[in-house]
């Protein structure tokens, strides 16, 4: 796993940062609208050599790789330029892979500055000439039509059609010979593959502008709403202002993520990359003009004048993302290339050093890992419970313990094998996909790295031994009926009573308590001091007399439990942590739950649908054949694939120690809504049968979507909700004000 650019690319990526800003400012933008094309800055990018980025070295070209060439893409996107540079790297590019007289004369020509090569985008039936990014200053087009690949060259470009975004649009007829010179490069299968590898280019690095563009926005409206006052405050306070930001930076870098997840996906040849490069561009398209439109809403009136900025962002994020035609038409197509075999010739993305997995060793751990579970297989009714505490399997959890992959992480003194994050991460994985629940094992491991760091040295060795040989299980006592989120106003009670301490109080979603041996419990035990500061922890052993616990069964199938103390007497060495300082020790629980994985909720939901519609006939035929239900698998996949990148991303921050950006609560939130968002799309693809539970006659996979929807409701709330986690992202990731209500 490696998410970070190399210092060749990263100084690639803040020069063209400091050319844009110089040669592609707003006033320049602004004075560029009337023909869509600015030459004073397209002459700086052709002696930068960028027109020439994707073509070989002796062909004239940079040789540059997608991924640097898509990092130019993110900057000519931040700073708008004027231009078209995106289709001219696609249109030069495939003219260096054809051995032809003309398509070689005329890539000289355009890396040279002579010429303006671009690209049209969709092909030409019959005389219905295509809408052309950049044709309006064009010498040339390279394009489709027919069967045939065709050069079409002409010494006045046509007539600009006026648009939203002000860019260079033109038609060109790719069939005419009539005042234009038309070669044909390839013909039937060469030009096809051809075109296919231009167009997934231009795919990618658009997706990768349109990321660009958007997130510019949003950080000129945090800049706006950080300044602006109103009712005596800042509008970025607001959580109306705030969290649709917080919700679009999150969707645009987790889309600028997916670029690198499918420029990753083509270096190592993996076979969903051919359909991972319409999802990035399909999900870029439709997530920018959301940002925009959130960041226009920003500004109130003033984001409709002129004379702000943020009104080029808004009309340009969406001229682009239509320039290919419809957005969800990408995501059929992604669909088609994942689930129906749609053959597709991919581009070479060149070098790709940045990485998604999590390495050979890893992977090694990850094959022994999954020997051990195929030995142990999970039974149905531990299969069924897999996402809630009911799935505890006390004999599996002491085998695991003894194989030494309960805790895998802790050194080998502690009953563990001293794995690495990455290890760790891969058996985590591999006990989702076994069908085993996390859910006890996460807790107590979680609350026994806490008890590491702050509990007294007695009760590691009493309790510590415990846990590793899988005889004890720790449940958590954070939340109270009137606290919620709000955990710094616990009111349960922690009075001294010489060396022992007397708990009252109560507690809500103590999940685990029936089955476990402990409760990490808050308490208040200073009344007279800001609530952060009077807090203590203790672990406090469920057997003690006074402890009462009450079932409460949930929406989504699971039991939790109210837990009650009435005088609950526990010695002193059960503190962890200093009398008053549980704030800190919570507050090092907390971070550790920032994990990354969960992903089978919606691989699951998504194969039973698939399965689903490969075996279902319709009046018209099998449901699979459904565009709509193509389209919806595509969005669906798109938004798992944007969650686990921004997953995988704040894991590898956590682990590498990177800046705190707020990727961790970006990725949590984004999770968590997005589970509710897939189920309920994909149970709106399958109605009626999609509604049927468990048991009932033609229940979707054992009604596996129908549950999965009040699963994703129940994991939106599970940790804290998610509006908690937007006003984090948009506070720490946009630097706005902190939110409020």
């Amino acid at each position: 796993m490696h998410l970070e650019l190399s210092e060749e690319q990263q100084l690639l990526r803040d020069t063209f940062d400091q050319l844009f800003a110089a040669e592609s400012s707003p006033d320049r933008v602004r004075a560029a609208e009337a023909r869509g094309f600015d030459p004073a800055l397209w002459k700086q990018l052709v002696e930068t050599g960028a027109l020439g980025i994707r073509v070989p070295e002796e062909a004239g070209g940079a040789g540059g790789s997608l991924l640097e060439a898509s990092l130019l893409a993110e900057q000519a996107g931040r700073h708008l330029a004027t231009g078209p540079l995106v289709e001219s790297i696609v249109a030069c590019s495939a003219l260096a892979s054809l051995e032809d007289g003309a398509a070689r004369a005329l890539l000289a020509r355009a890396i040279a500055g002579d010429a303006v090569v671009s690209f049209a985008l969709a092909p030409q039936c019959g005389s219905a000439a295509p809408l052309v990014p950049g044709g309006a200053v064009a010498t040339a087009v390279l394009g489709i039509h027919e069967d045939a690949l065709v050069l079409v060259s002409r010494e006045t470009a046509p007539e600009a059609l006026p648009n939203l975004g002000a860019e260079a649009l033109a038609r060109w007829d790719l069939s005419a010979t009539d005042g234009q010179t038309r070669a044909v490069l390839a013909t039937g299968e060469a030009a096809k593959e051809t075109f296919e590898r231009a167009r997934d280019e231009w795919q990618l690095l658009k997706a990768a502008a349109l990321c660009g563009l958007g997130n510019r926005a949003l950080e000129i409206a945090a800049a706006y709403a950080t300044e602006r006052i109103q009712f005596d405050r800042p509008i970025g306070a607001f959580q109306a202002i705030a969290h649709p930001l917080a919700n679009s930076a999150s969707a645009l870098q987790g889309g600028a993520l997916l670029v690198w997840r499918a420029l990753c996906a083509l270096a190592e040849g993996d076979p969903t990359a051919s359909g991972l490069i319409p999802l990035a561009f399909a999900w870029a398209a439709e997530s920018a003009p959301v940002a925009t439109g959130h960041a226009l809403h920003t500004h109130g009136g003033y984001g409709l004048s002129d004379e702000y900025d943020i009104q080029l962002y808004f009309r340009r994020a969406k001229t682009w993302a239509l320039l290919a035609g419809n957005p969800g038409d990408a995501f059929v197509a992604a669909a088609d290339r994942r689930w129906r075999g749609e053959p597709v010739a991919s581009p070479d993305p060149g070098e790709v050093n940045v990485r998604f997995g999590l390495g050979e060793k890893a992977e090694a751990f990850r094959a022994e890992v999954r020997r051990f579970f195929e030995a142990h297989p999970a039974s149905e009714e531990t299969r069924a419970n897999q996402h809630n505490f009911d799935g505890h399997d006390p004999a599996f959890h002491r085998e695991l313990a003894e194989a030494g992959l309960l805790f895998a992480s802790w050194p080998e003194e502690y009953g563990g094998q001293n794995r690495d994050e990455y290890e760790s991460l891969a058996l985590a994985e591999e006990l989702g996909r076994a069908g085993r629940t996390t859910y006890t094992i996460e807790t107590t491991k979680l609350v026994a790295e806490t008890l590491m760091e702050f509990a007294s040295e007695a009760i590691k060795a009493e309790v510590l031994p415990r846990f590793a040989r899988g005889e004890a299980l720790c449940s958590l006592g954070y939340t109270e009926p009137a606290s919620g989120s709000d955990v710094a106003a616990a009111t349960t009670r922690a009075t001294r009573d010489g060396d022992d301490w007397v708990i009252n109080g109560q507690k809500m979603f103590t999940s685990g308590a029936n089955i476990s041996d402990y409760v990490f419990l808050l308490t208040r035990t200073n009344t007279e001091v800001r609530k952060h500061q009077g807090l203590t922890m203790f672990l406090v052993p469920l057997d003690t007399p006074g402890i009462e616990i009450q079932p409460i069964y949930t929406l989504s199938g699971e039991r939790t439990n109210a837990t009650y103390y009435s005088d609950v007497r526990i010695p002193d060495r059960f503190r962890v942590g200093e009398v008053d300082g549980g704030w800190a020790v919570i507050g090092y629980a907390l971070q550790l739950e920032h994990g990354v994985g969960g992903g089978e909720e919606f691989q699951d939901m998504i194969t039973t649908v698939v399965d689903w519609a490969r075996a279902t006939s319709r009046a018209d035929g099998l449901a699979i054949d459904d565009v709509r239900v193509r389209e919806g698998l595509g969005r669906a996949w798109a938004i798992a694939e944007v969650a686990e990148c921004l997953s995988i991303r704040g894991f590898w921050c956590s682990v590498t120690g990177q800046p705190n950006r707020a990727e961790g609560p970006m990725a949590a939130a984004f999770k968590k809504d997005s589970l509710v968002e897939v189920g309920s799309l994909l149970m709106d693809l399958t109605a009626p049968d999609s509604v049927l539970s468990r048991g009932a006659e033609r229940a979707i996979d054992q009604g596996a979507l129908e549950f999965g929807y009040r699963l994703g409701t129940a994991l939106a709330i599970y940790g804290g909700t998610s509006e908690i986690l937007r006003s984090i992202v948009a506070q720490v990731g946009l630097g706005m004000p902190r939110s409020r209500s």
